[in-house]
């Protein structure tokens, strides 16, 4: 199984929409991925909604580990719809990690780009932490 960025089911129709040439960004709560080097430049990797691949995605230079007070307006913008302003961003990683968010809290930054959608890929759930 390859390294995938994975999106909650609300975000399926932007990752369905998003164009190809665009930079694109995730936030990850904490500094673990940044530590590992979990993902680097070049790499290719699952884009994922809900654990099932919608399309592949090519990792774009290095992460970058900073605090949410310190994203700028083309990390704002390289964003999905609704994760716009830091105040979105502080909700949206409460919900999702369960935990208590602030812009204090530090994050782990992914910048990538999408490959062209690939219907043979689409919709398929290979990841086995999922399997019942």
């Amino acid at each position: 199984m390859s390294k995938a960025i994975n999106w909650p089911a609300q975000f399926r129709e932007d990752v369905i929409n998003e164009s190809i040439d665009q930079l694109r960004v995730a936030f990850r709560l904490g500094r673990l991925y940044y530590d590992n080097h979990y993902w680097v430049d070049g790499e290719e990797v699952d884009i994922r909604v809900n654990h099932k691949i919608i399309r592949k995605g090519v990792i774009q230079g290095d992460l970058k580990c900073c605090l949410i007070q310190e994203l700028d307006d083309s990390d704002y913008e390289a964003q999905k719809q609704g994760l716009k302003t830091a105040a979105q961003v502080i909700q949206f990683l409460a919900e999702t990690y369960q935990k208590d968010v602030s812009p204090q809290t530090e994050i782990t930054v992914v910048y990538y780009k999408n490959r062209p959608l690939d219907p043979a890929i689409m919709e398929v759930e290979d990841d086995p932490h999922m399997s019942v």
